[in-house]
Order: C-alpha cells, then structure tokens, then sequence
C-alpha cells in the first residue's frame, strides 16, 4: 500500500476513535486519615514454625501517651519479608503509620532472613510459614479475629502464598507490584532468562545473606559484584556454573539460583503456592482484593490476572490501580517521572493513604465512600508536545480513567497488519516478507524496560530508543537503535486525530528462520514527531516482550479467567513458516494527533532477556558455539503478521453521560 493511501485511512480510522480528554477520576486521590494512637514496638518475637524454626517477628501496637501499648483487640496487617523488617519497615505504609491509625502492624523476616532462623530459599517456605504465622496472630489475646495480608515485590508473593493456604482469620490482602507466575514473570519470560532481574536479585540478597554476613571478605565480594559494570560482566558469561564465583562464595544462594536456571519450563519446582497462582486462584478465599501496579512493573502481567481472576471469582470487590510508573514508584509520594519521561502531577499516588482507607472500609466498616463493586483505575499516558523539562526530560502528561472491569468493555481489538514497505495499516497487507540478520554475539542493546531490579545495568521505565552512554549495553554504539539492520521498524501515518489505546496488547507474527531456535522481539513504541529539543522525534518506549521460538506456545489465552500455560519444546525446522505470539500485556495510552504508532521487531534485547545462541539448547546447558542465523517475517494473503490494539470507542464515554455518571 502506497503511503498516500495508507494516511487516508488511517486519518478515517483515527477520525471515528476516541480523541477527548479522559473523565476525571478520584483514583489516585485518599484523605489523608489522621493519627489517632502514639506506637508501641515489641521487637523480635520468635514465632514457631511447625518445623522448630522460629522466625523474628516485630509487633507495633496502638499505644497511649505513655507510650504503652493499649488494651484491647485489634484488626491485623502481616507484612512478611526478605529485605529485614526493621529497615523495610520504611516501606509504605509504615508500622508506625498502621499503628498510630488503629492497626496492630507485624512484620517478619522470613526463613533464613536477618534475625530468623532456618536457611532461605526463595519462595520454598512462604506457604507453610505463612500460615502458621498466621494461625499464631490469630491466637493472640490482642488481635480481634480480622487479619490483612499486604506486601509489595517479593513480599506480594509472602501474602499470595497465604490467600490459597486458608488461613484463620483472613479478612482482606492488598497485593502490590507483585507476580502472579514467577516463572514467567519473575525468573523467565517468554522462554527467555530475565538476566537483569535474576543476577542483580540474587546478588542483592547474597550480599545480605547469612553467608556474607558471617564472613566480611564474602560480603565484600558480593557487594563488589553487583556494581554495574561487574553485573553487567556477569550476564555476559551466563549461564552462571555451579559453584562460580560470586555465587559460589555463598552456597545456600547459589543453590536456588542454579535451580532457576535449570528449571526453564513451567515444572512442579514453579508450582509452589508462593511463585504461582494460575493454578491456584480458585483456592483463594472470597475476601476484598486491593492490587496496586504500574505499567512499567515486570509484575504486570500477573497483577493483572489477579484482577480478572478475582473479580471474575469472588463476590467481595475486588480493586486495582495501575499507575504509569515502573517497579520502584510505588514507594515514592511525590515523583512525577519515570525513566527519561515527566509523567505530570497525577502520576503520583498516595499509597499510604489509600491502603488505609481501603482498610478502614473492609476492616473496621467505615462508611468513608470506597467503592463496594469491582473497580479498575488506570493512569492513561498521554503524549506532549515533544519538549522536555527543566530537568531534561520529556513532558508527556496522563489523566486517571476508572473502569468497573479489565478489559474495558468498550475495548474494541483492532489489527494493524506489517507491510513490507515498513508501514503498520488497518487494511490487510500485500504479500511479502522482510529479514534480517541475527548475531548473538551483537545483541540489540536494552534501552529502557519495565525490570524490577538491576538499574544501573538496565533504566527501567521509559526512554527514547536511542543508543547513549546511560544504557551501559550499548558501550560505544550511539543512535537510533531501528538503524541497526537486525531491526525492523513499522511505523502507521502521522494520526491526524489523537487515538487511545488501553487494554491488552499482542503482537501475531509469521516468521522463519535458518536456525532451530531463534527469539522474536517486539516494542510497542509513541513515536513523537520532530520538535526543536528532539530533531529526530522521540520514541517512547510504552511496552516489549519477547517469544523463544522453540516454545512458542509458552503461553496462551485460556479459556478461564487467566492466561494459562500451554509447554511445549519443539525445535524449528529450518525454513518452515511458524505462527508466534508476542503477549504485550496492557497499557493505556492516549496517541496525540500527529504521533505514529510504531512497531519494532528484531531478535534480541540484551541483557533485560538472554541472548539466544541460537542452538536449541536449554540455557543452563549451552556449550555449543553461537549461530548467525537470518530470520524472516512473512506479511499479506494467509501470512497476517499484526499487532492487535484495544482501541477505546465515545460510546463508553456516552453511555456514562446517559446513566449520569
């Protein structure tokens, strides 16, 4: 299609698609509910596991102005975690904070952490010990029978544990920027290693393990390693072996991280309560659900199952907010930027405040206007004017929209189908293919991810896709990262109407390949037009994943209410043309009237995912040298690559003016 007439139907299709400004919303906005109690801390209660193991265990109580703790029962929030209750307890909210509101607050280390006993490893434990903690709370002379679980990151996964475990006393659990699935979510993705997220997570908890705080030569190595440059060295030569250093220098660590990299598909090792619920959401007791994520979060895809899961499950309500943050900025109160990209003043939510609100209603009963149905509010981004800041970076903006179920219901899914001159159309494409050549050893540079840890390595959040020395992957290579010739860019025609995309996002290639195993990228990308601070324009990164060819089917829409698995290990043949599936998850973004939408494709992003050598073999087994192979992409008649947008429609917004909403 010539781009004459691929704008003329792109401006039809922009012109009948949303393009007002989104609704107003109190997503993001809590009364700040007033101190009421001064604290009382009991610190390192050792609590029993039914094993002998005994876990360190703080208490923060409502106190009087003597300081002393008030008599009486009270409702309950457990926080367990690995990152040492005492300083984590900075985490928001506070104990103090909970306390002083009317909430007797424990945390605990969890086995094998700080001052508990027993040896970690992570995620094994979290089921049964979180039970018993809880069975034990129950039994307290001061707690009134109700019990919240909370917990954001690896402490999401301690409280999802104790949903499916039927604890006494369960009332409520508020899930934040954690996985569903840690297998896919967490320690793989899309058949790939997560080698950002996997060696600086392990790193961080090594140097804070028992073995390195036993041994100050250990902690010094450990804390060594997990400099940037050092990291990034140690991605480079994964897989790690067996006993290699720094690992090595702490074997309990060492012996979980081998088993992450050993165990690539989804086995029985992933299918632990505290790393998976997709095979466990039905056993989840019907109580309030409260999820808080952001868009940039690697947890995204499973926190976004929970919603759908719950909601479709349980009776009580279940509520998510999703901010347009990264992993991170769900502890921050104040910052409005993610990445290289100002968010604006709405980005912002005040986590404190809206947890205990939540609390106060399904806890204590308080009639303070939080919503008893099901609820889903979503920052939507919406693109500026191509300047930047005084601080340098971009000015986007967003605006909150709520909708009572996820997807939207007026989400319509509409395919913008590859054209072999480079163009994305809503008209089917003509027949053709585009390839290109993939080196393992010359990666495509990650520039900008939605990674829970590692910054320093990778940025996480937004950033324009250009090469520069922030993104330590690209070394020396500057510029933008579609001129290399292993990517292919698809761009629409400028819009001449803004266009809003929110729901989820999949990306439908036809692809080939020389090799038996190759990878397929994709980038969902706001390519801004050229303005004086950006000449080039600005590619803002929005969303990317990633499919290993050989496990094509490695995940799938399920006929249920979530995404479930379907394994498979299958080499290609050489030259035959294989349909993949490159899940996007979600976002919400507003397209402003002359930005393209923009679609990149290639077969790396390194080292947010491990590069693929291209030899068929597991990860953990590689020893064979690395294969140069050409990938192709197949376009037009039955070969309908595309990728499948939610675009929102005015007739939600209008049926909302009817109902009077």
């Amino acid at each position: 299609m010539r781009r004459r007439e691929l704008l003329a139907c792109l401006v039809v299709f922009a012109a009948v698609a949303f393009s007002i400004s989104a609704n107003a919303s109190d997503c993001n906005v809590a009364t700040e509910p007033s101190p009421q109690f001064g604290v009382a801390v009991v610190s390192n209660v050792m609590v029993p596991m039914r094993d002998g193991v005994k876990l360190a265990t703080d208490i923060y109580f409502p106190a009087g102005s003597n300081g002393l703790a008030l008599p009486g029962r009270w409702p309950v929030v457990l926080d367990r975690t690995p990152y040492n209750k005492t300083s984590f307890s900075t985490n928001v909210p506070t104990g103090n904070y909970l306390a002083q509101r009317g909430y007797i607050y424990v945390g605990q280390d969890v086995r094998g952490r700080y001052a508990s006993e027993g040896v970690f490893a992570a995620y094994v434990n979290d089921g049964p010990d979180g039970l018993d903690t809880m069975k034990w709370i129950y039994a307290q002379p001061w707690s009134n029978g109700k019990i919240a679980v909370t917990g954001s990151s690896y402490d999401a996964s301690t409280a999802q544990a104790i949903l499916v475990e039927h604890a006494p006393g369960l009332a409520a659990a508020i899930i934040r920027v954690g996985p569903g699935a840690y297998h896919e979510e967490g320690a793989w993705h899309g058949g790939t290693f997560l080698l950002t997220h996997n060696v600086n997570y392990a790193l961080s908890l090594a140097a804070a393990g028992k073995e390195a705080m036993a041994d100050p030569s250990v902690h010094t190595a450990l804390v060594t390693a997990e400099q940037p440059p050092n990291e990034f060295s140690l991605m480079k030569q994964s897989p790690l072996a067996p006993g290699a250093p720094p690992f090595g220098l702490a074997p309990s660590y060492d012996a979980w991280y081998q088993q992450w990299q050993d165990h690539e598909l989804f086995d029985s090792f992933w299918k632990i309560l505290a790393n998976d619920m997709t095979d466990n959401y039905r056993q989840s007791p019907d109580v309030p659900v409260l999820l808080l994520d952001e868009w940039y979060d690697q947890f995204l895809g499973g926190m976004l199952d929970s919603f759908v899961a719950y909601s479709h499950l349980h009776k009580s309500p279940t509520h998510m907010i999703v901010a347009g943050g990264e992993h991170l900025n769900i502890y921050q109160a104040t910052q409005t930027w993610v990445g290289n990209v100002d968010m604006g003043s709405g980005l912002p939510i005040p986590v404190p405040a809206l947890i205990v609100t939540w609390l106060d209603h399904f806890m204590k009963g308080v009639d303070n206007g939080v919503k008893r149905g099901d609820s889903f509010c979503a920052f939507r981004i919406e693109g500026g004017a191509g300047t930047k800041n005084a601080a340098g970076r971009l000015q986007a903006g967003g605006s909150w929209q709520e909708f009572d179920t996820w997807p939207p219901r007026h989400m319509r899914e509409t395919a913008f189908y590859l054209t072999p001159d480079h163009y994305l159309t809503t008209h089917k494409s003509a027949h053709g293919t585009l390839s290109y050549t993939y080196d393992p050893t010359n990666p495509v540079p990650t520039v900008g991810a939605s990674v829970s840890s590692g910054a320093g390595v990778v940025m996480p959040g937004p950033y324009d896709q250009v090469c520069s020395p922030v993104h330590l992957a690209c070394g020396t290579q500057t510029g933008p990262l579609n001129a290399r010739s292993d990517v292919l860019s698809f761009t629409s025609a400028p819009l001449d109407n803004d266009l809003e995309v929110t729901g989820p996002i999949s990306v439908h290639l036809w692809v080939s390949s020389n090799a038996v195993d190759t990878d397929f990228t994709a980038k969902l990308i706001d390519q801004y037009p050229p303005t004086a601070d950006y000449p080039l324009g600005y590619a803002m990164l929005l969303s990317d994943s990633v499919v290993r060819a050989r496990l094509r089917s490695f995940r799938h829409a399920g006929k249920d209410y979530v995404r479930l698995y379907g394994i498979r290990n299958q080499p290609l043949v050489p030259g035959e043309i294989y349909e993949v599936v490159i899940d996007l998850w979600a976002r919400s973004n507003l397209f402003r009237a002359g930005h393209q939408i923009r679609l990149d494709i290639s077969s790396s992003n390194f080292p947010m995912y491990d590069a693929n050598p291209n030899t068929g073999q597991p990860f953990a087994q590689r020893n064979l040298a690395p294969v140069v192979t050409q990938n192709t992409i197949f376009m037009g008649h039955e070969y309908r690559s595309r990728i499948v947008l939610p675009i929102i429609w005015p007739e939600r917004h209008e049926e909302k003016e009817k109902d009077g909403h």
